[in-house]
C-alpha cells in the first residue's frame, strides 16, 4: 500500500491520469532483487532455471527496439463479452473492476506483443484446460477507452468449464478440441483448448532435455501463476522453471514434476533440510528442516 501511495502521489503531482498509471501495469522497476546471482538455482545443471524476461541472454540491443514488458490481465471470457459482471485482475495491480478490464483487452488487443489465452477452470477457478491464439496484425480493430492506447499485454479470459458449455453448446468431451472465439469488434480467433497439467497429467508436453519446451513453460506459469513458495508472490513469468524432483536425479522435466520458483525460493528449495514434492500436479508440499509441511495449491482463477 506504501508504495501505490507514493506512485498516487507522484502522479498527482506529475498529471499523469490513474487509466495511465494501470496501463503501465507497474510500480517500480522490473530490475532483478538485489543479492540474487544470475547464475545462481540451477536444479543440478549448469547455466539452469533462469527466468524469462524481455531482456534475453545476449540481446544487446537497445531498450527502445526491444518488445516491452506486458501487462498481464486476466478477465472472465463472460466479462469480456458483456454476458456478467465479473471483476478481473492485474499482477501487482490486485482486482479490476468489469468495465476496467474490458477496456484495458481491447486495448491490448491492438498491441502486435499481445498474447491472448483461453484458460478453463474448474468451479474452484482452478485451470483445467488452456488455449492460446494470436490476433492477426493487420486485422481492423475497434478501439475503446484509454484514448485508443496500444497496450501491450497477456491477456488470459477464463471461463469455468459448465459456462463454456452453456455458451459454446455441444462440443469435444471435456472442452479440449478447436473453438472459435468472436470478439467484441467483430473478429474471429480459433483457439485450441487442451487439458492443463493439473490434477492429473499425461506428460504430452514432457521434454527429454533439463530445460522446458517453450508450450510446457508456458502451461506451468499459467497453472502455478506466482512463485509456488506459500509465501512468496513473484509472477511465474519472473521466476525458474524448477524441478520438484531433481533433474539430475532421475525428475521428469513435465508438469507433474516442475514448478514456478523464484530465484530466491529457488535457492530455499536447494538449502540443507528443504523438500519440496507434488502430491498431484500442481499442488507443491514444502518440508522445512523442522519436519513442518506446507501444501501451496496451484492458482485460483476468477471465474
Amino acid at each position: 500500500m506504501d508504495q501505490f501511495r507514493s506512485a498516487a502521489y507522484l502522479d498527482l503531482l506529475n498529471g499523469k491520469s490513474a487509466a495511465a498509471r494501470i496501463a503501465s501495469g507497474q510500480l517500480a522497476t522490473t530490475d532483478p532483487v538485489d543479492g540474487e546471482p544470475e547464475d545462481a538455482g540451477n536444479d543440478g545443471r549448469p547455466g539452469g532455471g533462469s527466468p524469462s524476461s524481455p531482456r534475453s541472454p545476449g540481446d544487446d540491443r537497445p531498450d527502445h527496439e526491444r518488445p516491452p514488458r506486458p501487462l498481464d490481465l486476466v478477465l472472465p471470457l463472460v466479462t469480456l463479452l458483456g454476458v456478467a459482471e465479473r471483476p478481473g485482475e492485474s499482477h501487482g495491480l490486485g482486482p479490476l473492476d468489469p468495465d476496467l478490464c474490458r477496456q484495458l483487452a481491447i486495448a491490448a488487443i491492438g498491441s502486435p506483443w499481445t498474447r491472448l489465452c483461453v484458460t478453463v477452470t474448474d468451479a474452484e477457478g482452478i485451470a483445467i484446460g488452456h488455449g492460446c491464439a494470436k490476433p492477426a496484425r493487420n486485422a481492423k480493430i475497434q478501439r475503446i477507452g484509454l484514448a485508443g492506447l496500444h497496450l501491450p499485454a497477456q491477456v488470459n479470459l477464463t471461463i469455468t468449464i459448465e459456462r463454456l458449455a452453456e455458451l459454446a453448446g455441444a462440443g469435444p468431451p471435456g472442452g479440449s478440441g478447436t473453438w472459435l472465439l468472436t470478439l467484441p469488434s467483430g473478429r474471429e480467433l480459433t483457439v485450441i483448448l487442451e487439458p492443463m497439467p493439473t490434477y492429473e497429467c499425461d506428460h504430452r508436453h514432457e521434454s527429454l532435455a533439463y530445460q522446458p519446451n517453450d508450450r510446457l513453460r508456458h502451461l506451468v506459469q499459467v497453472r502455478d501463476y506466482t512463485c509456488t513458495f506459500p509465501t512468496c508472490n513473484r509472477h511465474a513469468k519472473d521466476s525458474d522453471f524448477e524441478h520438484a524432483i531433481p533433474y539430475d536425479k532421475g525428475g521428469r522435466t513435465c508438469g507433474c514434476n516442475a514448478g514456478a520458483r523464484s530465484r530466491a525460493c529457488h535457492q530455499v528449495k536447494q538449502s540443507k533440510g528443504w523438500k519440496v514434492t507434488q502430491p498431484r500436479p500442481g499442488w507443491h508440499q514444502w518440508e522445512t528442516p523442522s519436519g513442518r509441511t506446507y501444501l501451496q495449491p496451484p492458482k485460483h482463477y476468477p471465474t
